[in-house]
C-alpha cells in the first residue's frame, strides 16, 4: 500500500487532513489535492507529500489528474455537487472511487453510474466513514441472523461535535425532511414525525428519525423492505427545529444556504483530539419478522470522526490489495459484514431475545 498510487482528494478539510496525517504516520504516502491551492500545499509540504490542484468543473481536466492511479478517496464536499463529477472522471479513467459521504442524493447518484463501473471494472463505493460503515455491517449481520426479516431499525448514539463540512451538508438537506423506506420504496416524512426509545449500553435513550444514508443503502445490502435509521438529538436542537420549521424551506434558496454555511464555516472548527479519543459511539440494530421474530445487536465503536479515520484508510488498503470487485458496493457488499470489527475500537453484543 506504501507504493501504490492513490490519492486523497479534498485533503484541506477537516476529515481529508485527519486522514492524510494517519496515513503518513503509517508510513503511507497518499498525493493530497483539493481546489485550495494554499492549503493542500502547506499540508503536502508539511507531510512531504506530492500535491495536485484542481477542482471539478471540468471532467476532462479531472481526468487527467486522476489517470495512472489506482485509486481516489474523495472526502470534498458538498459530496452532492462534487461526487458525480469525480466519480464519472474515475470511471473515464479506470480509477476506484470511496468516499466517506453520508447524503441519500450522493449514493442515489453514484448507484446509478454502477453499470457503467462495473463495465469499466471500476469500484464506486461511498461511505466508507463512520457514514455508513457500522450501522451497513450491523445491518449485514442482522440480517444473516434472522430469516425473512421484513423491518430493519437502527440507531446511533453518542455522536460528538461536528466538523463544519457535515454541518453544511445537513444544511443543504434539511429543508427537504427526512426519509424512510417502505416495501422498498423510498418516502419522504416531516422531520421530528418518528421517535422511539432504544436500550444501548445499558442506557434507555429517545431517538428521532432521520434521512441516514441506510436509509437508502441498506436495502441494497440486506433486501430488507422497511427501513427506519434513528440518532439521539438534544432536546435544545429538537426544540430549535420545531420553532424554526416555518421557515427551513428558506434553505432551499442558493443564495440563503450559502449565507448560513459561510457562518458555519467561520464558526463550527469539529471535534478536538482529546474528543475524538475519549468519546465512543454506540450503534443499535433490530430486524424483525412478519411472524413477530426478531433480532437485536449492539455495536460499540469509535467516536466518530475517528472512526473514520480508521475505517477509511482500512478501505483504502482493502481495495489497493484487489479487494472489494466492481460496479456500485456498498461497505458490507464489498468486504463483508465483520469489515466493521477489523476497525480498532469495534465490537457487538448480540442482546437477540
Amino acid at each position: 500500500m506504501a507504493e501504490s498510487k492513490w490519492m486523497i482528494y479534498g485533503a484541506n478539510g477537516y476529515t481529508g487532513e485527519l486522514i492524510a496525517r494517519r496515513a503518513v504516520s503509517r508510513g503511507l504516502k497518499p498525493v493530497l489535492a483539493g481546489r485550495s491551492r494554499g492549503k493542500i500545499e502547506e499540508l503536502a509540504n508539511e507531510l512531504r507529500l506530492e500535491y495536485k490542484i484542481f477542482d471539478l468543473n471540468n471532467t476532462n481536466e479531472v481526468g487527467s489528474n486522476i489517470q495512472g492511479f489506482q485509486l481516489v478517496l474523495h472526502c470534498a464536499g458538498p459530496f452532492t455537487q462534487t461526487s458525480v463529477p469525480m466519480a464519472k472522471a474515475c470511471i473515464s479513467k479506470k480509477v476506484h472511487y470511496l468516499d466517506i459521504t453520508g447524503e441519500i442524493p450522493v449514493y442515489e447518484s453514484l448507484q446509478a453510474l454502477g453499470e457503467e463501473a462495473e463495465k469499466a471494472g471500476v469500484l464506486l463505493l461511498p461511505g466508507v466513514g463512520f457514514d455508513i460503515v457500522p450501522t451497513d455491517c450491523l445491518a449485514s449481520s442482522l440480517k444473516e441472523s434472522l430469516s425473512k426479516p421484513k423491518f430493519l431499525e437502527l440507531a446511533f448514539v453518542g455522536l460528538s461535535e461536528v466538523s463544519p463540512g457535515t454541518m453544511k451538508s445537513a444544511l443543504a438537506q434539511l429543508p427537504y425532511g427526512s426519509k424512510v423506506r417502505r416495501d422498498g420504496q423510498m418516502v419522504g416524512v416531516p422531520h421530528l414525525s418518528r421517535s422511539r426509545e432504544v436500550i444501548a449500553g445499558g442506557k434507555t435513550y429517545k431517538v428521532y428519525g432521520i434521512p441516514w444514508g441506510d436509509v437508502f443503502t441498506a436495502y441494497i445490502s440486506t433486501g430488507i423492505p422497511n427501513i427506519d435509521v434513528y440518532t439521539d438529538i438534544p432536546s435544545g436542537q429538537v426544540n430549535a427545529l420545531r420553532y424554526f420549521k416555518p421557515i427551513i424551506s428558506l434553505l432551499k434558496i442558493p443564495f440563503v444556504l450559502k449565507g448560513v454555511q459561510a457562518l458555519v464555516g467561520k464558526t463550527i472548527k469539529g471535534p478536538g483530539e482529546r474528543t475524538r479519543t475519549l468519546v465512543k459511539t454506540t450503534v443499535w440494530g433490530e430486524v424483525r419478522s412478519e411472524e413477530g421474530k426478531k433480532s437485536t445487536k449492539v455495536l460499540e465503536c469509535k467516536e466518530g470522526y475517528e472512526f473514520t479515520v480508521e475505517s477509511s484508510l482500512a478501505a483504502v488498503s482493502k481495495v489497493l490489495s484487489g479487494k472489494g470487485g466492481k460496479g456500485f458496493k456498498t461497505p458490507s457488499l464489498a468486504f463483508g459484514s465483520e469489515f466493521v470489527l477489523e476497525i480498532p475500537g469495534s465490537k457487538w453484543k448480540d442482546i437477540s431475545n
